[in-house]
């Protein structure tokens, strides 16, 4: 594959497809799902300009959008493959393609966005961060955050900037730990810890582990597994956190929605 399209090839192929089918009639939702990709990113490959590529590039990459597009229309298969000749280069692509990483990447948009009312009535000094990890995670690059975290700004919890993986270092390793234990373990939030949301969590009867800490390094034992709320209290320097922690993002959002709807009744 040329260097040029290298990484690009598949999200400009979606993006030109989706032009061409929006200019017909086809809503987001719809592009979304034939292209096995969030509404969201679906309406972000409408608002972003389409690439020149230098011949024959460009002439085989938009016939192979309009192509695609024709194939979309007919709903008859769940799934088809592309070839696209390129410098006498054949190149094979399978649809309706989105890898791991993009998935996670959206999906870390929707928790955030679900949260981002609930969110600011928890936020720590440091700011809340969300880490998803992908299948198979075994490192920090293989782990997506927001970098910069989450800042409260009119009463909604705001992204510095958008999600990418190897965007929160003290998430990553937190996720790991958890992760040596249970690999199930995908997803974590931080939340500021003080003696109302400790009172909140005693109403809703939601168990914690506390953590201890050896210098700068909290450490994880398998007492987490029997519970989905981990507390650093922490100690010089360290502001007290409160982790919550899942298998399944749902299992960690609903839980931070019950500590701020109970926070609310308290206020």
């Amino acid at each position: 594959m040329p260097v040029e399209l290298n990484g690009t090839l598949i999200k400009e192929l979606r993006g030109r497809t989706c032009r061409i089918l929006s200019d017909e009639g086809w809503t987001q939702s719809n592009l979304g799902k034939a292209l096995g990709v969030s509404q969201v990113m679906a309406g972000n490959y409408l608002h972003t300009l389409p690439k020149k590529y230098s011949e024959p590039i460009e002439s085989n990459l938009q016939e192979a959008s309009m192509s695609l597009a024709d194939i979309l229309k007919l709903q008859e298969v769940s799934k088809w493959s592309l070839n696209i000749t390129v410098d006498e280069q054949v190149i094979n692509i399978n649809f309706p393609l989105q890898d791991d990483k993009e998935q996670i990447l959206s999906q870390l948009t929707a928790v955030r966005r679900r949260l981002e009312v609930a969110l600011p009535l928890l936020s720590p000094q440091v700011r809340v961060n969300i880490a998803i990890a992908s299948n198979g995670a075994v490192s920090k690059s293989d782990i997506a955050a927001f970098p910069g975290r989450l800042t409260p700004i009119g009463n909604k919890a705001r992204p510095v900037s958008s999600p990418k993986f190897g965007g929160s270092s003290h998430l990553s390793d937190l996720l790991l730990e958890l992760r040596k234990l249970d690999s199930k373990i995908s997803t974590i939030i931080n939340l500021r810890w003080d003696p109302m949301i400790s009172e909140v969590l005693e109403k809703l009867d939601l168990k914690s582990v506390k953590l201890k800490r050896e210098d700068e390094d909290l450490v994880i034992s398998k007492n987490v597994l029997k519970s989905n709320a981990m507390i650093d209290e922490g100690g010089y320097g360290f502001e007290p956190s409160l982790y919550i922690y899942s298998s399944e993002s749902d299992v960690v959002c609903q839980i931070v929605e019950n500590i701020a709807s109970s926070m609310k009744v308290m206020a």
